[in-house]
C-alpha cells in the first residue's frame, strides 16, 4: 500500500514528458512554475528524468494551494497530453487497461505502484489503483478516458476508497459501469 505523496524510494523517477504535460494542464501556470521551482524542477524538458518525490511534493503543494478540484482537472488532461499507448486504445476496456501501461512508461527506478484493470462483467470494469498519486487525480484520468472512448454508451464512474484516510492508505478502486 502506498501513502499519498510519498515515493517508495529516492531512486524512483518520473519522465519529464509527464511533468511538462501536467504543467500544460494547469490553468494557473505562474503558480505551477513557482511550485515546481520550489522543488528544483525549473526548466524541465521532455527527455529529462526527475525525482518522483520532488514531483509528488508539487502535487501536495497543488492540493494545499489550489485544492482537489485542480488535481482532478489535471488528471482529466493527462490522457491528452502524456504518452499513452494509443494504438492499444479503441474502447473503454482497452483505454482503462492502458492506464497501467502509460504509468509504467513514465516511471522508473523502483516500485511505483499500479493501476490494475479488472473486468467484472459486460460493461462493468474496475481500476484498482495503488500508487502515491492523489486519488482525485487518478479519478480525473479514469473519467477522462471513459468519456473519450465511451461512444454512445453512458457510464457511471465512482471512486470507492479502500483505506483509512486519503493521506494514509492511498489505495482505492474506480468502478466504471454502464448506466
Amino acid at each position: 500500500m502506498y501513502r499519498a505523496y510519498e515515493a517508495s524510494s529516492p531512486q524512483v523517477q518520473v519522465d519529464g514528458r509527464t511533468v511538462v504535460a501536467v504543467l500544460n494542464g494547469m490553468l494557473v501556470r505562474a503558480l505551477a512554475r513557482e511550485l515546481m521551482e520550489a522543488e528544483g524542477l525549473a526548466n524541465v524538458q521532455p527527455g529529462d528524468w526527475l525525482s518522483q518525490q520532488s514531483w509528488l511534493n508539487v502535487y501536495r503543494a497543488i492540493q494545499e494551494n489550489l485544492g482537489a478540484d485542480t488535481l482532478y482537472s489535471i488528471g482529466r488532461r493527462i490522457p491528452y497530453s502524456a504518452e499513452f499507448p494509443d494504438e492499444q486504445m479503441h474502447d473503454v476496456p482497452s483505454a482503462l487497461a492502458a492506464i497501467d501501461v502509460a504509468y509504467h512508461m513514465a516511471h522508473r527506478g523502483g516500485e511505483i505502484g499500479q493501476y490494475k484493470y479488472v473486468e467484472l462483467g459486460p460493461d462493468h470494469f474496475q481500476i484498482q489503483s495503488d500508487n502515491p498519486y492523489p486519488n482525485v487525480f487518478d479519478l480525473g484520468i479514469v473519467t477522462s478516458l471513459v468519456e473519450r472512448f465511451r461512444g454512445r454508451v453512458q457510464y457511471a464512474v465512482r471512486m470507492l476508497p479502500q483505506g483509512k484516510g486519503a493521506l494514509w492508505d492511498n489505495a482505492c478502486v474506480f468502478d466504471v459501469q454502464r448506466v
